[in-house]
Parts: C-alpha cells; structure tokens; sequence
C-alpha cells in the first residue's frame, strides 16, 4: 500500500492533469466536474499561462490548454513548451479559430475537444492523451480537413516576408536582409493579406500574420518565445 492507503496500482492510474486557461470561473468548474466523473484523472494545476503553470508543477501527465490566452504567447509556441516538459497536449477550444487548433495539432498536441461537447469526451481525450492516442473532435477535424493549404497559398518570396515580419523586424529591415525596397516589402504585405483574407484567414494585425507563420512552420523556436510583435 502507498501512503493514503491507495494500492501501487491504484496509484500508477492516476493520471495528472494541469489546465491553462485565463479563466478562473472556467478552471474552477472544470476540476469539479472532472473528478466527478473520473475519479482517477486529477485536476492537480491550473495556470493562465502556460508559464506559470509549469512554474507550478513539473510532474503533469496531461494539459488541457485554451487557445485564446490573454498574453502574448501563441498555439504552436505554448504546445512545444508543454511536450518539451514531458506533458501530452489536449487543446480545449470553442472552436473559432481552426488555424490556431492546426498550429497546435501540427507541433504535437494529442487531443483537439470543443468546449461545448460533453464531458465524457473530454475525458476520454485525456485518457487517450495519456496512453499516447489522438483524439480530434468529430466537428474539428471536419474544420481542419477544410483550412487552407497555407504552403500553396503563398509564393516563397511572399514566405520570405512573411516570416522576417512576423519575427518582429520592421518593414525596413526586412527589405534590408532581402535586398529589397521596403515599398516592396509593404506591396507583399498587403498581397499576403490579400491572399489570406480570400481563404478566410485573419491578417490584419502583426499578431495574425505571427499566428500564420508559426501554423506554416515559418519560425524557429527561438523566434516563437519572445515577446508580441508590435504592432
């Protein structure tokens, strides 16, 4: 028997689960109802950042992470940081932003659940996120299958751009590591946004065009964990 008196195998099912999301209300609930329903899934951390939430614990077994943070950290960024702290990912998502879901499927994370489905399926994605199984959102995945090929939309001169800009280098620099003149650096721009907002991506601010380069794999790491672009 472990201490508590919960038997070695009792103790090994016991999957700890953290949560980020900047809701307290939400957070609150959520662990309530969890172990209501699973008493072997523990709801043991909760954080508005996904910083601050490995600053809490750094024995998670699963995370559930909301997409629409209030910090300036982006999907794909947060979903690396979590895996790389030895955590599986479940994204927990009303669902509103697909190319922020891809960003974070495409760096690893297991589960995709909308927030307004039941219960039992988010338990059942944590569960399968710690065996190491996806599981996506019948409704998700049928926005996923349909969000743009960002790739094919985009010259590579046009991903050239995309990507010094995104990393927060103004228009004149970028024209500058491109040997180029920053009036073309601007008529990219405005043709990147163009092309984006034909597929229904949004791209008006400096922030949108970082969430697109980082779902088309534009950033490096280092590039992804600083602070927001200006603006």
């Amino acid at each position: 028997m472990t201490p508590g008196g919960r038997t070695a195998v009792e103790e090994s099912a016991v999957v700890l689960v953290g949560a980020v999301d900047d809701h307290p209300v939400v957070l609150a609930g959520l662990k309530a109802v969890i172990e209501e329903a699973a008493p072997e899934v523990r709801l043991v951390a909760h954080a508005p950042t996904v910083e601050e939430l490995l600053a809490e614990r750094d024995d998670l077994d699963v995370v559930l992470l909301d997409l629409r943070l209030g910090d300036a950290s982006t999907p794909g960024t947060n979903t690396g940081r979590l895996l790389a702290a030895g955590a599986q990912v479940v994204v927990y998502t009303d669902g509103a932003k697909p190319a922020q879901v891809y960003s974070a499927v495409a760096r690893g994370a297991l589960g995709v659940v909308l927030k307004d489905e039941p219960l039992p399926v988010l338990v059942e994605a944590v569960r399968a996120a710690h065996r190491g199984e996806a599981v996506v959102s019948v409704r998700m995945a049928r926005a996923l299958e349909t969000a743009p090929h960002l790739d094919d939309l985009l010259s590579p001169q046009e991903r050239q751009v995309l990507r010094l800009y995104a990393a927060d280098l103004p228009a004149k620099s970028v024209a500058r590591r491109l040997g180029i003149g920053e009036g073309t650096v601007k008529e990219y721009l405005k043709r990147i946004r163009s092309k984006l907002a034909a597929v229904d991506v949004r791209a008006s601010s400096k922030l949108e065009l970082r969430n697109v380069a980082e779902t088309m794999g534009l950033l490096d790491d280092d590039e992804t964990s600083g602070a927001a672009p200006s603006r």
